[in-house]
């Protein structure tokens, strides 16, 4: 059976617009004006988003911020900060009752999305998979989503090469997260305060690559457009789906697709 779900693909846009935008879908789906929806998007300029409870003057150079016109924002969801520059990213709003996410917990939910991420990966020729459950560090130390371990990783080659975040409200299930196309370690350095646990500025930097990379770093054959069409294509399978409600906004003309 083919559930219907809508489709949404913006253009590039502010930190602070897309943490609304995902957080105002959230809020039709739960008062029923919506249906279950897939969001995929990019950031201009770049922006650091931080996790819900994470204090801004632990984490974040904001004068680095400021000289590099990255912009600063806060995610609604938990996690650890991460830059968002050359990437690509999704967001999933579907109730929980939604046979996607059957009333399942956290994990179960972040798997089933995961299905979904690790399929249009595969589409593409990249052999993603994810990793076994792992210890957790506290999501309220300093630092980067992208060098702390977490449960069930989607990696390519030993490498996170996704990070995702989740928040509950309403009975509905919003999770987005980044899909690393390169993984910028200088403007990471730059802009993020060390880690008082680390051994260094030079260490985080080494720890950092060593955990992470973007798909283009690994050599992967990929660009915006192939991901946003292997992603639309595997959600639409593993849901599966029809997207019957589609807007696509069109960079090149400033203008949108209702469908």
């Amino acid at each position: 059976m083919l559930h219907q779900w809508r489709l949404i693909m913006d253009p590039p846009m502010r930190g602070e617009k897309n943490m609304e935008k995902d957080l105002a879908i959230m809020e039709e789906v739960a008062a029923g004006e919506s249906l279950p929806t897939l969001r995929i998007y990019r950031w201009s300029p770049p922006a650091v988003s931080l996790g819900y409870f994470q204090d801004e003057n632990e984490v974040v150079d904001l004068t680095a911020c400021a000289e590099a016109g990255i912009d600063v924002v806060r995610r609604s969801t938990g996690g650890r900060a991460v830059l968002h520059d050359r990437e690509l990213t999704y967001s999933i709003i579907v109730p929980e009752a939604n046979p996607f996410i059957n009333n399942g917990g956290v994990m179960d939910s972040y798997r089933a999305i995961s299905r979904g991420l690790i399929t249009a990966f595969n589409l593409l020729g990249i052999p993603a998979y994810l990793t076994p459950e792992k210890e957790k560090r506290s999501v309220l130390a300093p630092g980067s989503c992208f060098d702390t371990p977490s449960a069930y990783e989607i990696q390519v080659d030993g490498k996170k090469v996704v990070g995702s975040a989740q928040l509950r409200r309403k009975g509905i299930v919003l999770q987005h997260g980044s899909i690393l196309f390169a993984l910028p370690l200088d403007l990471y350095q730059r802009v993020l305060k060390k880690d008082p646990h680390r051994l260094g500025d030079k260490r985080k930097r080494v720890e950092l690559g060593e955990k992470a990379a973007g798909l283009l770093d690994l050599g992967c054959n990929v660009n915006y457009e192939k991901m946003t069409r292997a992603l639309v294509k595997a959600f639409s399978m593993v849901i599966p789906a029809v997207f019957t409600s589609i807007r696509i906004f069109k960079e090149e003309k400033g203008e949108s697709i209702d469908g």
